[in-house]
């Protein structure tokens, strides 16, 4: 896997896919020390001041479209490896607020964003990471739910940094090479027991990893559904497809991230 600096960059999610489309076919992690057009969910930006935090995003060409159902659950795993990454290198008691940012103290300090881009009949996904790792100051729409991670020296950010790359840009790694050979072998034939056994425990492991940095289960959440009234409920379960499972007056409900609005009460 590749690995590039650049200091200042709109978006390092669009920085890869205008590799992707300009014909690169390797893994690639590009990070940088600002972004001034940062890109969030739902077309929201992502505050990126210079060197208060660290943006990254990760490329993985793809050798079949059928990746881009297996990589729906790239998120889960990049949740996973930032929280594990921060707990382990920074020693910050960060957790998962469903479906994928990661909160230390109560406040956000990580951002996750995929994308898949088409080169004709080629996908490359991209997967991008914004974490504030020592920011303290955020636009007023923002303040009262973000914050950095800690306070540290340059020489500090300069080891944190290094060691959250190669984390994280490990862990994807890991993940698309898994699910790329479970595809190759679903393409190829019908997989082998041993083959399936595999691919449901490297996907249990990660979840069971999620349920244990979740700040929302055992919670009460209010949620929206598209075009339902809010609900409120206890949060019971992650499922082994990233789903939420909570527990309402009316029963259980499963919500997928493209579908609701999750907060606490």
């Amino acid at each position: 896997m590749n690995v590039e600096h650049i200091n200042t960059i709109d978006s390092t999610n669009e920085e890869l896919k205008r590799r992707f489309l300009q014909g690169e076919n390797a893994p690639l992690l590009i990070w940088a020390d600002e972004q001034t057009a940062g890109k969030g969910r739902n077309g929201r930006s992502f505050y990126s001041p210079q060197n208060t935090g660290i943006y990254f995003s990760f490329l993985y060409p793809c050798r079949d479209k059928e990746m881009l159902g297996e990589s729906v659950f790239v998120t889960t795993v990049a949740a996973v490896a930032v929280c594990s990454a921060l707990r382990e290198i920074t020693g910050a008691d960060a957790g998962i607020k469903w479906v994928n940012d990661v909160y230390v103290s109560g406040r956000k300090v990580c951002g996750i964003l995929a994308e898949a881009v088409f080169r004709g009949e080629e996908l490359g996904i991209v997967v991008g990471i914004g974490i504030n790792l020592t920011t303290t100051d955020f636009p007023d729409e923002i303040a009262g739910i973000a914050a950095g991670v800690g306070s540290f020296d340059d020489a500090q950010l300069s080891v944190i940094k290094k060691r959250i790359l190669e984390s994280v840009g490990e862990r994807l790694l890991e993940f698309f090479l898994s699910a790329e050979n479970a595809v190759q072998n679903s393409v190829s034939g019908t997989p082998t027991a041993g083959e399936e056994e595999t691919k449901s425990l490297y996907r249990r492991k990660i979840i069971d990893e999620y349920r244990e940095m979740s700040i929302v289960l055992g919670k009460e959440v209010s949620f929206h559904k598209q075009g339902d009234e809010e609900q409120k409920g206890i949060a019971k379960d992650i499922l082994e497809d990233g789903s939420l499972v909570v527990a309402c007056e009316d029963g259980e409900h499963i919500l997928n991230s493209g579908e609701i609005h999750l907060s606490f009460l």
